[in-house]
């Protein structure tokens, strides 16, 4: 089978403004009631036990989802989003998207942000598919644990292995857009690396190997309010 060609994005920072998604839906829960005080300790308890282990802080911060229904939050999670996401997204990136699109590519997130906000993204954007943060469900309710690799740092090139396989497309063809420096792993992997607003690090690393930076204007995408 012949393998095709692949745009890849990351969300927070390349597609959207560099806020977590998931922090902003976090606010939003709070704010609408969807989440209560017991809620966010047992985040902050979690956070705390993990004692600076950053891959264990990111798991441990999804506690505060534990014992939400699946059916309700993914309900609410489409319903807070898919409206804003047409101004969420840089026009700059917009543009990208869609002439990866016009050329045939596959269009593809790969994203450490949660499963539920980034199928979120998919279906607006009409992306072929996705990998991001799966959370663990039992018995339609999330135990608020994460299932497999989070996709970060080293685990994000595992991710992309996934998403490879799945999708078959080749690397030696494939676009891959990110904005920090625990991304130059996967932007690594692939044959045409391109550094979004990149961070400092990112930047003097994509400069010495001669990638390809693109610097979009946040002025012109919105904020979640």
């Amino acid at each position: 089978m012949m393998r095709k060609r692949a745009a890849i994005f990351d969300l927070d920072g390349t597609l959207i403004p560099n806020t977590s998604a998931e922090s902003t839906f976090f606010f939003h829960l709070l704010k609408s009631g969807g989440l209560n005080v017991r809620n966010v300790f047992q985040m902050l308890g979690a956070i705390w036990t993990a004692r600076g282990n950053l891959h264990d802080m990111v798991r441990g911060n999804k506690r505060y989802l534990k014992n939400k229904p699946v059916e309700k939050f993914e309900s609410v999670a489409h319903e807070f989003f898919e409206p804003r996401i047409e101004t969420m997204i840089f026009p700059e990136m917009k543009e990208v998207i869609e002439k990866h699109r016009s050329e045939g590519d596959l269009l593809l997130l790969l994203t450490g942000t949660l499963d539920v906000i980034a199928a979120c993204f998919v279906r607006k954007l009409q992306f072929d598919g996705y990998e991001a943060a799966t959370l663990e469900i039992r018995d339609g309710h999330y135990t608020g644990k994460l299932n497999g690799t989070l996709p970060y740092g080293m685990g994000k090139l595992e991710v992309l292995r996934n998403l490879k396989d799945r999708h078959n497309f080749d690397r030696n063809q494939t676009y891959l857009y990110a904005n920090i420096f625990s991304d130059r792993y996967v932007l690594n992997a692939v044959e045409h690396p391109v550094a979004v607003n990149p961070d400092s690090k990112l930047r003097s690393y994509s400069k010495r190997l001669g990638w390809n930076v693109i610097d979009v204007t946040k002025k012109t995408s919105t904020l979640i309010p």
